[in-house]
């Protein structure tokens, strides 16, 4: 739902007069902590559906777990910025429910399809099916969107804040005013 959130910022964002190019000016701090995150997020993903043998040990759940704590600590350095109070809760509550149910997001298997219940029941990625064992359930990947020419996705309380918070993040920044002081005409003469 992140880059259908980010797509409709965007939109928004021009129809309401806003500038792309306001998007170069926001500064974020610590920027380079997402992408080691997702790197490690996505090496733990390709471990488990490739059977490297990266097993549900506490190293593996450590990375997981901890891979949030970078993204967390990325938020609170850019507190200041719009939207990401928004971010930092959306992750927090993603962080505490992957944390507490052993370094994997639960998801509701109602909505899944089979081969995707049979993967999970394997341990292949960083998602887990919900059982009557899961701590904090509702938290966890339990609601379903299917919208007409997007892909079936299943989310969280969590990764709704997240959204709204990236909305607020593009849609602010976007149309904001140039903070630069503006020349009058007069004293353009002198």
């Amino acid at each position: 739902m992140l880059i259908e959130a980010l797509i409709l910022a965007l939109i928004i964002s021009l129809l309401w007069g806003g500038k792309i190019n306001r998007l170069g000016q926001l500064v974020l701090r610590v920027s380079w902590l997402v992408p080691v995150a997702l790197i490690i997020q996505s090496g733990l993903y390709w471990a488990a559906v490739r059977e490297v043998g990266l097993d549900s040990s506490w190293l593996v759940q450590s990375l997981g777990t901890g891979s949030y704590f970078l993204l967390l600590f990325f938020t609170w350095r850019n507190r200041t910025c719009p939207g990401m109070s928004w971010i930092t809760l959306g992750i927090l509550l993603n962080t505490i429910v992957i944390g507490v149910n052993g370094g994997v997001m639960p998801v509701d298997p109602l909505f899944l399809p089979e081969e995707s219940r049979k993967a999970l029941l394997e341990g292949q990625g960083t998602h887990g099916l919900m059982t009557s064992m899961t701590h904090l359930s509702f938290l966890a990947d339990r609601f379903y969107l299917d919208i007409l020419g997007l892909k079936k996705q299943m989310f969280s309380v969590g990764d709704i804040l997240i959204d709204i918070g990236v909305f607020f993040l593009v849609f602010k920044t976007m149309v904001s005013q140039d903070k630069r002081p503006k020349t009058s005409v007069l004293s353009k003469k002198i």
